[in-house]
């Protein structure tokens, strides 16, 4: 497992938000057990955010009488999230790319294509890994039924509203760049609201990931005040 505080790639908000997290792992009361959970939500999610949720919620049920079994579920999915993330992580990549002069046509196609592969995920298997998440939620915690519609309606926006006004706005760049070839600054204010559309639905995709991952944990450890 790659240690916890590597920031060598990181830019320095980033920077700042781990080492955030290094002082979380300082404390004594955050025991191996918490650290090796937290990671692996920062493997999987790429935020130190994630990481002081992790501890916040689990060091809260620590006291508390807690069956491995919910853990291990929580690493799986995790997993099993991992190639939407990864196709959200190349989309942005490619979003943030510097575009050389005479090379938008590329750019845009580049962009079309990898904005095709996250749809294709995001709105077939990850939304029924999503699906089987809120069952399960559920579940184990039947007052989270406003929480979950709330989830579900985000995952409705992305797959259904946003992701579609992303690939319509990539697809006018790539038309318009086929049109004006020899001068490419006619598409720049285009160009620049596709980018921030986005970059945009990129920021509110991995928050769903968060939130749906924090909120998964929360089912399992959360104190329901029952009595002896």
């Amino acid at each position: 497992m790659k240690p916890f505080l590597d920031d060598s790639n990181l830019n320095p908000s980033q920077k700042q938000s781990t080492t955030q997290a290094a002082d979380w792992n300082e404390h004594e009361h955050v025991c191996e057990q918490v650290q090796r959970e937290a990671q692996s939500l920062v493997d999987q999610a790429g935020s130190p955010g994630l990481a002081k949720m992790a501890i916040e919620v689990i060091e809260h049920q620590q006291g508390n009488s807690q069956p491995l079994g919910s853990r291990e579920q929580i690493a799986s999915n995790q997993n099993s999230e991992s190639p939407f993330l990864e196709s959200l992580k190349n989309f942005e990549t490619t979003l943030e790319t510097p575009i050389v002069s005479g090379e938008l046509m590329d750019w845009s196609e580049t962009a079309t294509r990898a904005c095709e592969e996250l749809g294709a995920i995001l709105c077939n298997e990850l939304q029924d890994k999503h699906a089987e998440l809120f069952s399960r939620m559920l579940k184990e915690d039947n007052e989270m039924g406003s929480r979950v519609e709330s989830l579900r309606a985000i995952d409705r926006e992305l797959c259904q509203e946003d992701w579609f006004g992303v690939q319509r706005s990539l697809n006018q760049v790539f038309n318009s760049a086929g049109a004006v070839k020899s001068d490419e600054s006619k598409v720049d204010n285009q160009l620049q609201k596709a980018v921030e559309l986005a970059l945009a639905f990129v920021i509110k995709a991995r928050t769903q990931e968060t939130a749906i991952s924090t909120w998964f944990m929360e089912a399992f450890n959360r104190d329901r005040g029952g009595g002896d």
